[in-house]
């Protein structure tokens, strides 16, 4: 009677709530790269770099880089779904067949699903025929298929917290993915059973119900199985338990109760652990022009308005240059795209080595540039910008250049319009004049 209530009860209670747990954990531990897969589905330049026929590709090779970095992935890539071609983070490229093979992984992505994305186990020789766990996920912009980009990890990494649990919970944890295959379910790190070959016969109850529970008879030994969905992953997550006659309540009754406990301690830690980690690693890829390494404008205007409030309150002098390349759409035209982006990613280092720590950089837009220099008098700015025209003029670039300025102190109770429009006006006058010059605002 005892035996048989202790088998009801890990089926109905413990085998659910540790499937709970563990799939609410996996959740955590998974949505960092799920995540980083869709801010580079949404990523702004990403939609602009597959509309342009003349974008340049050692951009699109940095970007994919800078997130691989980043995020710590294993691998980053794009598929451009017009041409049908896989750009690889390290610059390599090859066109998809659709009918092979080696493909049907981006079939699987591209259809019409619940979620925009899907999670897939592969080698490739692109990734070294190392195992990978692939996001892949489609780019889409106003309902169109654009493309589909991803990051993977080691599917090695996601086996030893697997193992973790198993050694944790004294149970049996595996996947089933959304094709069927079993995923740590023996000593193979790739998938070499599937749900069909394995549990025939509670198959389709597997891959249809968000929760399923069942036993099976196997040499004297009853396997306990909990199936679990988690719409998130795409996977079904399995954990079971062996049972025999054997099997003493004192046992499994230490399990359950350290289960709890253990898990809970656990997915606190991780969780806020992991959300700190990448929270962090989303602002600073979010908020960074990812070809010059300096601020965008999104992340520029709250510093502008803080700078702005603290002048106000404090009184303290706030100095702003707005600066331009001169003839920068002659550098594109003469020389090509890919001069004009090292050209500005040149000019961007430059006045991160001229610029002092406490001045904050931004490209404010196409070849336009703004640094703020808080604690800086009009004078001290006006020095900083011939400084740079200085050493524009001394280096030796790939393509000769000379730069516009326009440079404002704050006036108080101005608004931050009026001020950016004063040095706008500088900038202006200063192309009026012959370019190559600093303008004062008025």
């Amino acid at each position: 009677m005892a035996h048989n209530s202790l088998s009801e009860g890990i089926v109905d209670d413990a085998l659910p709530l540790t499937s709970h747990l563990i799939s609410t954990d996996l959740q955590k531990q998974l949505q960092a790269p799920i995540y980083v897969a869709q801010s580079m589905a949404q990523n702004h330049f990403v939609h602009l770099w597959l509309n342009d026929s003349d974008a340049s590709v050692d951009q699109l090779f940095a970007f994919l880089d800078k997130t691989k970095q980043l995020f710590q992935s294993q691998t980053s890539f794009l598929v451009d779904h017009k041409t049908l071609t896989y750009y690889h983070y390290d610059g390599r490229t090859h066109k998809l067949n659709l009918n092979s093979q080696e493909a049907q992984w981006y079939q699987q992505a591209i259809t019409p699903s619940q979620r925009d994305y899907i999670l897939n186990v592969d080698v490739t020789p692109q990734d070294n025929f190392a195992a990978i766990v692939y996001v892949n996920h489609k780019i889409l912009l106003n309902d169109e298929l654009l493309g589909v980009a991803g990051v993977g990890i080691q599917l090695s990494d996601l086996q030893s917290l697997i193992n973790q649990y198993q050694v944790q919970y004294r149970r049996k944890v595996y996947f089933a993915d959304h094709q069927g295959r079993l995923l740590f379910y023996n000593q193979s790190l790739l998938p070499n059973r599937t749900v069909e070959s394995e549990f025939n016969s509670h198959h389709s109850a597997i891959t249809t119900q968000a929760n399923y529970k069942f036993s099976i008879q196997q040499n004297g030994v009853e396997r306990l199985i909990n199936s679990r969905y988690i719409p998130e992953l795409g996977w079904y997550l399995l954990v079971e338990q062996e049972f025999t006659a054997q099997t003493t309540l004192t046992d499994a009754l230490i399990a359950n109760l350290l289960l709890g406990v253990v898990i809970t301690l656990c997915i606190l830690a991780i969780a806020q652990l992991t959300f700190n980690q990448y929270q962090s690693r989303l602002e600073a890829i979010a908020l960074t022009d990812k070809l010059c390494n300096v601020l965008n404008r999104q992340a520029f205007e709250p510093q502008l308005q803080k700078h702005i409030t603290r002048a106000k309150m404090g009184r303290v002098p706030l100095s702003l240059l707005l600066l331009d390349i001169d003839h920068f759409k002659q550098v594109n035209d003469q020389h090509g795209h890919l001069a004009g982006d090292r050209v500005l990613k040149h000019f961007a280092q430059l006045c991160q080595s001229v610029a002092h720590n406490s001045d904050i950089i931004c490209r404010w837009g196409g070849e336009e540039f703004m640094i703020l220099m808080p604690n800086s008098y009009l004078n001290h700015a006006q020095q900083l910008s011939e400084k740079l025209r200085e050493k524009l003029a001394a280096c030796k670039c790939e393509v000769p250049i000379t730069i516009s300025v326009g440079v404002a102190q704050y006036h108080p109770l101005e608004t931050e319009d009026e001020f950016i429009k004063r040095a706008d006006d500088a900038l202006y006058r200063a192309k009026n004049q012959g370019r190559n010059r600093v303008e004062l605002a008025a």
